[in-house]
């Protein structure tokens, strides 16, 4: 088992370093015991090595969803007259359900035609009495001038003409408007795909009267999908963006490969935890929205300088950190000296350390009676 930064569910070394350091040192201190000679120590060394770790992997469980998804409405009001046909296992013409798939601008479905281009008419109806009256207007305020000009018609009365003009403008403008969403709206009785991609929910049937706020389809494409899932803060140094993951369906498939798209700012406030999107190419639409899968989060495998744990104790020139002693020749014999160290993690009865170089002897026995530049002799 992994000590500090991989035990108790792979936690980042902290407090827990620091407890693991303290017990060993606290061991050695309890079978030792204390030499008052100035004559040489005797203590046991080991050879700061380089060490390779195996990589550690995290699995966890998540969930499928699409790239996009969409709840699809029809623009107006109606009744529905007619749901896309598609034909069946059996060969027999159905409704399109939950499962199928459609291209994009495929008419999943339309309401009666009728109601809506009855408001195309209205609004056709509307602007050729705004046309007429803007006609009139027009001549009207032109008789008007030439009246001004001769003194023949009063301000009061000019400004009146010139008003009936101006608003009859302005009511052709707002009829073209009406006229032009009446069109669009006549164009929308045809509820479409806006992607290729599978209805995953259809909520409408022949005859079902809709409004704006109706959900007719709920539309999603799968040809490619996130698959995402939730980690502790402890994993988030093990995540990041563009980093490839490994996802393995439940039902037996192949696994399949994705790179992380996105990593939660925040936690989430209940659990914790901070969500990751992987995204997965899905040719053959092989994964479904809603299924489960495992993903693998694996810690790449590196180098490190290692020592014994029993070779570390309390620094002298800084209460909260680390040293090591580490053994020099000087003058024919052997010394301790004191070596500053700082403790990356722990790895059962060794640490990943910075502060001493590979070849390097420290004792890892009787370390904890020793003083700086103290001599020692070494114990087979």
């Amino acid at each position: 088992m992994v000590i500090g930064m991989l035990q108790g569910g792979h936690r980042m070394m902290g407090t827990r370093i620091s407890a693991a350091i303290c017990a060993a040192i606290l061991c050695g201190c309890h079978h030792e015991k204390k030499i008052t000679s100035k004559e040489p120590l005797a203590v046991r060394v080991e050879t700061v090595q380089v060490r390779q770790t195996s990589g550690d992997k995290l699995r966890y469980s998540a969930s499928i969803v699409p790239t996009a998804q969409v709840d699809l409405a029809f623009r107006s009001s109606g009744y529905v007259t007619n749901v896309l046909q598609v034909r069946g296992t059996d060969g027999r013409l159905r409704n399109i359900e939950a499962g199928d798939y459609a291209e994009k601008g495929v008419a999943l479905a339309h309401i009666r035609r009728e109601d809506v281009q009855n408001e195309v008419a209205q609004a056709r109806a509307q602007l050729d009495k705004a046309v007429a009256q803007h006609t009139k207007a027009d001549l009207d305020f032109q008789r008007a001038q030439a009246l001004y000009s001769t003194e023949s018609l009063t301000k009061p009365e000019y400004d009146q003409y010139q008003e009936a003009f101006t608003s009859s403008r302005a009511a052709i403008d707002n009829a073209t408007a009406a006229l032009r969403q009446a069109n669009l709206t006549l164009v929308d009785v045809d509820l479409k795909a806006p992607f290729p991609g599978y209805i995953l929910n259809r909520k409408i049937d022949l005859g079902t009267l809709v409004s704006p706020s109706t959900t007719a389809f709920t539309f999603a494409d799968i040809s490619r999908v996130k698959v995402t899932f939730g980690i502790p803060d402890y994993v988030l140094p093990r995540v990041r963006l563009g980093q490839e993951i490994k996802v393995e369906p439940e039902n037996g498939q192949a696994p399949f490969q994705g790179r992380v798209t996105s990593i939660a700012t925040a936690a989430d406030t209940k659990d914790r935890t901070f969500a990751v999107e992987v995204t997965v190419d899905n040719p053959h639409r092989r994964l479904k929205p809603g299924m489960i899968v495992s993903v693998n989060v694996v810690e790449p495998a590196h180098s490190y300088i290692s020592i014994p744990l029993n070779a570390i104790v309390p620094s002298v020139s800084d209460p909260d950190a680390f040293a090591v002693m580490v053994v020099e020749p000087h003058n024919g014999t052997l010394i301790a000296k004191t070596r500053n160290i700082q403790v990356q993690s722990i790895y059962q009865d060794s640490a990943a350390v910075e502060g001493v170089q590979v070849g390097e002897r420290v004792v890892s026995a009787g370390a904890q009676l020793l003083k700086d530049d103290e001599p020692v002799e070494v114990i087979p």
